[in-house]
């Protein structure tokens, strides 16, 4: 047997010899944010719904690149904090944040990703060799469906109240220095030398039966617009990003209903599509039929791709229902007309637009 000072010997020489495989330049490479490249990239977050399951997906999450560097967060539901850890990017100077919905699997991760922008924002100023910088200023704007006024069903016994609170009054019910329930990120900030805390927030209309595409920024060759979407009784957005001739749609949830996601979709590069049901599943119970309301069927999917000529489509939001039939879900997407190329997302994976014009179906 080995004597304790010959075992410590050994475990030190087998740990020595590890860290010489997996060096830091190596693991580096592992991570995602090291494989971004070029104009307009998206790293997945979450491509996960909101139910937790073994095979581990977060629930929604989307984060965008420009020229290389992280810009925009679309959604950021349950475990996306964890995969922006894992990605290994700097958020110090994201100033977009996009929410597509008030479900908790599209925004439960907002304030702990809101507030590692201050602590990146210090590492970033400190390792510039600034003991105590002034840190971050500008502010986080955020973008987010207003509210529609349904209220609870007169037969719930619920208050008669909106289901759905407007973007602004859940952001501001958390971050408003006088009233927020996270109201303390204000002098937090400042106290870890992070910068000052400063967000705005701007509701858009969630009428999907009237289309008004709204452009919500144009600057510097990024352009950002918005449109209703029908998921039901919530209202919702869909995103279109541009930026140097490429072109991402993210549909949020949506039951696809009307032209909208067709007209928003029009000739994008990548699609991102909530796959959260298949043609006739679930239908395991009666009160299943609600799921139909609130998401797109893969037949739908491919009639809105096909007729956007959309040309990567990218299925997300898998569920327990979708992520074991992807193959199905595919040929029903084919069968509605889609000729593009198809993927299903996987958390941490990256899209890098221009180079993924290369890439082949995955079918």
């Amino acid at each position: 047997m080995l004597s304790l000072k010959k075992y410590s010997v050994y475990l030190i020489g087998a740990l020595c010899s590890w860290l010489l495989i997996i060096s830091p330049a190596q693991a580096h490479k592992r991570l995602a944010v090291s494989k971004v490249k070029g104009p307009l990239s998206v790293v997945v977050l979450g491509s996960g719904g909101p139910m937790a399951t073994p095979s581990g997906r977060a629930s929604a999450g989307y984060l965008i690149f420009t020229d290389g560097k992280p810009r925009i967060l679309m959604d950021a539901g349950g475990g996306t904090f964890q995969r922006l850890a894992a990605s290994g990017a700097n958020v110090a100077d994201l100033d977009i944040i996009l929410l597509s919905h008030m479900h908790i699997d599209h925004m439960a991760d907002l304030p702990p990703i809101v507030k590692t922008i201050y602590f990146h924002a210090r590492r970033k100023n400190i390792a510039k060799g600034i003991p105590f910088p002034p840190g971050r200023t500008a502010p986080i704007r955020i973008f987010g469906p207003g509210a529609n006024g349904i209220p609870f069903p007169a037969s719930s016994g619920l208050p008669d109240v909106p289901q759905y609170p407007s973007t602004s009054a859940f952001v501001n019910g958390l971050f408003n220095p006088a009233t927020g329930l996270d109201r303390y990120l204000h002098i937090f900030t400042r106290a870890i030398s992070g910068g000052i805390f400063k967000y705005s927030v701007e509701d858009i209309s969630p009428d999907w039966k009237n289309f008004g595409e709204k452009t919500l920024v144009n600057e510097g060759g990024l352009v950002i617009k918005a449109v209703g979407v029908n998921h039901g009784p919530v209202p919702a957005l869909a995103f279109r990003i541009e930026y140097k001739g490429e072109t991402i749609v993210y549909s949020g949830d949506t039951s696809s209903r009307g032209n909208n996601m067709v007209t928003l979709s029009q000739g994008a590069d990548m699609l991102i599509y909530d796959t959260s049901i298949t043609d006739t599943l679930p239908a395991a119970r009666p009160g299943d039929r609600a799921f139909f309301a609130l998401h797109t069927t893969p037949t739908r999917m491919g009639q809105v791709a096909a007729a956007a000529g959309v040309h990567k489509l990218v299925l997300s939001h898998l569920t327990p229902i979708t992520e074991p039939r992807i193959k199905e879900v595919k040929k029903l997407i084919r069968a509605a007309g889609f000729e593009g190329k198809i993927t299903a997302a996987r958390d941490l994976e990256v899209f890098n637009l221009d180079k993924d014009k290369e890439d082949h179906d995955d079918d």
